[in-house]
């Protein structure tokens, strides 16, 4: 990855990982993944999950796994709704109120 790509997979990491890390100082986790290099689609579908994991937690009134919570993804039309809709320059916060609303406009 030459240095303009880093730059520009750090400020997507800056997107994803906000609720997080300061976006201004240090953070291990944003590190870790720029060291690992995972496609931005990847990390983009895993925050998803990760939030709706959450939300799914709150509803249910109990912990949610990671593999219960990849499960209802796939059971409940999230994950096509995430191939459907995904575009590289959208930020999280837009796609993931997109997927969750509904919206079936395709991308691009």
């Amino acid at each position: 990855m030459n240095r303009e790509d880093k730059k520009q997979y750090k400020e997507f990491l800056d997107d994803i990982c906000g609720e997080y890390c300061d976006k201004d100082h240090y953070c291990i986790l944003k590190e870790f993944l720029i060291s690992a290099s995972p496609s931005p689609r990847l990390l983009m579908q895993f925050e998803c999950v990760s939030k709706k994991k959450y939300e799914w937690g709150k509803e249910f009134d109990r912990k949610i796994e990671w593999q219960e919570a990849m499960e209802l993804w796939v059971s409940k039309g999230y994950a096509k709704k995430f191939g459907d809709m995904y575009d590289e320059d959208m930020p999280f916060k837009i796609l993931y109120k997109k997927i969750m609303n509904g919206d079936q406009k395709s991308k691009k």
